[in-house]
Parts: C-alpha cells; sequence; structure tokens
C-alpha cells in the first residue's frame, strides 16, 4: 500500500470512530532544506526530570539517514567534547539493532546526542522502521527509552511522504 494512502486511511478510521474511541498521535514531521524530519516525545533521560524527543531524520538527495536525542537544558551534553566520536544504536521492538558509524554531542539550540548512518549504509537502517513500533536508542551508556512511535511504521511512512513531496517539488 502506498504510504499516502495509509496515512489518508488512518485518518478516515480515526473519523469514523466514536470520540471516546479516537486514538491520538503525537508525533511531528517537518522538512528543511531537502531533509525530512520526524520527531516523537520520550521518557525523562535517566536520573533527571528532562524530558527528551528522539527525532529522525532523512536527506532525500542521497538517503542519509539519522537520529537525534533532544533535550533543553542536558548539562551532559554541554560539557562534552562535540570532537569525540560516540556511536549510536537504535534498537527495535523488532529485536533488529543498527549501530551508526558516526555520533556525538551537540549543543546549541537543543542540547543533543546524535548517530549517522552515512547515505549508504543508511537504507537497510531506514527500512528497519517500516516494522518498528518503539526503539530504544543506546548511547554513550545510557539506555534511552523506548520511545514509543505510536504506530507499527508510522515514523518510515512520515519520511517517505515527504520524501516523495521532496522529489517531486511540492
Amino acid at each position: 500500500m502506498r504510504p499516502t494512502l495509509l496515512l489518508a486511511g488512518l485518518a478516515m478510521a480515526t473519523l469514523a470512530l466514536p470520540a471516546s474511541a479516537q486514538t491520538h498521535y503525537n508525533f511531528t514531521p517537518s522538512e528543511r532544506n531537502g531533509v525530512c524530519y520526524v520527531e516523537f516525545p520520550g521518557r525523562n533521560l535517566p536520573g533527571t526530570d528532562k524530558p527528551f524527543s528522539l527525532e529522525f531524520s532523512y536527506r532525500v538527495r542521497d538517503g542519509n539517514f539519522g537520529a537525534t536525542i533532544k533535550v533543553n537544558g542536558w548539562d551532559k551534553a554541554q560539557n562534552a567534547d562535540p570532537e569525540k566520536k560516540i556511536p549510536m544504536t537504535l534498537v527495535m521492538d523488532t529485536g533488529t539493532t543498527a549501530p551508526s558509524r558516526s555520533g556525538g554531542y551537540d549543543s546549541g539550540f537543543s542540547d543533543t546526542a546524535w548517530g549517522g548512518w552515512g547515505p549508504e549504509p543508511s537504507a537497510p537502517v531506514f527500512a528497519l522502521l517500516e516494522n518498528a513500533k518503539t526503539v530504544t536508542v543506546k548511547f554513550d551508556g545510557m539506555t534511552l527509552g523506548p520511545v514509543d512511535l505510536q504506530m507499527k511504521g508510522l515514523a518510515h511512512v512520515s519520511l517517505s511522504q515527504c520524501a516523495e513531496r521532496v522529489r517531486g517539488g511540492a
């Protein structure tokens, strides 16, 4: 089924349900400069009261896939060496894992931990989102999550639809 039809079907099914039975989804899709993003709320960082979000990115021109943990006021990210390479591993609820080839901390508008897979190795990692409903992030000795992606394949569909729009110039 085409991703556009899948999301349209989800919207129609949700509208057909009585108000008491409707499901509410909490995710934020966006696009900037040819890169598609989808962000999901997470729990609190381990040992803190600071909630994080998990953002997936997909650069349309070459298929480069990335994941970012975003937090406001995260001391660990603010004090980390931004040049130190710290890979990130995504652990899908399907049992598959995907270690990144690069990663690290960054601090700016948001404090972040990020992982990047590179253009060529990204396709199989991006495809893992097709069957994932939750994902846990392992980074720098921390376990973050699981993060609820709210519907099996929602992250993949959101990024794929955005990529189609970007390629089509719409």
